[in-house]
């Protein structure tokens, strides 16, 4: 394949119900697209986090028109991969002087995405089947399927988003916490009486001291929870993590603010992780994210992906996920974002708590530009 051109498309719905973190206020969401033309009029698909700042989303789409636009126009290759190690070295010299590593490895996962989904719809087969093979394993026949569970419920009105995502197909669920205390304990008596015996996670999103932490550790046990996300910061050393492990009742879970190989290395073969969670719109692309699976397989700690974003990287999460095996779930945001649900159009609707994915080549979703504008905020390109 020999690529012609780059196209970003960056969108913005304004939200009527923030969502909320330990770290900040979500009141719009974006969505940055990256589309990827050969020169045989064949596509690729692919997004870039641009969640925060909410300035943030527009500097990754100047990153991708100015710096990635120019550097992808005339490469060729057969190998996803191996395209996406040059547009790797294209941007290293300016990620040392901008010192912009986290904007330029958002827009550099983004395109490796789109790159695996043009080489999967040019050998006509899904993602998850490319996916697999990268890996070194055989095809497996029949329909993708993967266990999912509803994300990102907000401490305020947590019983009823439990029952409506129930409602919606889900069986599983992750509560944000980080909030003080009190309201953080409210918040889980609430949804684990909502969630009766179904598998219940917690999300701190890094909002804990080492401390405070442990403080919380006996208050949380009752729960019985799936999994403790990120009670502490990604960068805390690595023996904070274990010494936290070894107090925990409950596996430890983070990977979504981890930005390099060896810093997933580190984390996986220390032993204190039960729950790897790379996120591949924020490092890596599939590229990057199928070296941490490797690394989980052989330290045999869960892969589960991240993902808070649009629809085009849920679905290429989804893709991962089917293709990794294993017992990881798939996590799905279950606030509103039409830049989702609608983009997805009926994809990956939960039943019984599994999704299946399209059997359609690459990502099995072209999306449908014409319809978006009609309801979203496109911003000039």
């Amino acid at each position: 394949m020999r690529l012609r051109e780059l196209v970003p498309h960056l969108y913005r719905v304004p939200l009527a119900q923030p969502v909320v973190t330990s770290f900040g206020t979500m009141r719009a969401r974006w969505a940055l697209w990256v589309q990827l033309r050969d020169d045989a009029g064949a596509e690729g698909w692919g997004e870039v986090w641009c969640n925060f700042p909410d300035s943030g989303a527009l500097h990754r789409c100047r990153l991708l028109q100015g710096v990635y636009a120019p550097l992808l126009t005339g490469l060729q290759g057969d190998d996803a991969a191996a395209i996406s190690a040059r547009v790797q070295a294209g941007v290293r010299i300016l990620r040392l002087q901008s010192a912009e590593h986290g904007p330029l490895d958002q827009c550099s996962a983004g395109i490796d995405t789109a790159l695996w989904d043009l080489q999967a719809r040019r050998e006509g087969v899904p993602l998850h089947a490319l996916l697999r093979r990268a890996l070194g394993d055989p095809p497996r026949p029949g329909e993708a399927r993967v266990p999912a569970y509803a994300s990102g419920i907000n401490p305020q009105g947590v019983g009823a988003t439990v029952d409506r995502a129930r409602a919606e197909g889900h069986a599983a669920f992750k509560v944000k916490v980080g909030f003080g205390r009190d309201g953080d304990l409210r918040a889980l008596t609430e949804a684990r009486a909502a969630a009766g015996s179904a598998p219940l996670a917690a999300d701190a999103n890094q909002g804990w001291t080492m401390d405070e932490a442990v403080a919380m550790l006996p208050a949380l046990q009752p729960f019985e929870l799936a999994w403790l996300e990120e009670p502490i910061a990604a960068d805390e050393p690595v023996s904070h993590w274990l010494d936290l492990h070894r107090q925990a009742a409950m596996p430890l879970a983070l990977g979504e603010n981890v930005n390099s190989l060896p810093a997933f290395e580190a984390l996986l073969a220390s032993g204190a992780v039960g729950v790897m969670q790379p996120d591949l719109a924020k490092w890596g692309g599939f590229t990057g994210c199928l070296e941490v699976v490797r690394r989980c397989r052989a330290h045999r700690v869960r892969y589960c992906p991240h993902y808070l974003g649009g629809g085009i990287g849920l679905l290429a999460s989804a893709h991962l996920l089917a293709a990794a095996g294993g017992d990881g779930w798939l996590e799905m945001d279950v606030n509103p974002n039409p830049l989702r649900t609608d983009v997805l159009g009926g994809l990956l609707q939960p039943v019984g708590g599994r999704v299946s994915l399209p059997s359609g080549s690459g990502l099995g979703l072209t999306p449908d530009l014409g319809a978006l504008r009609a309801w979203a905020q496109s911003l000039p390109a």
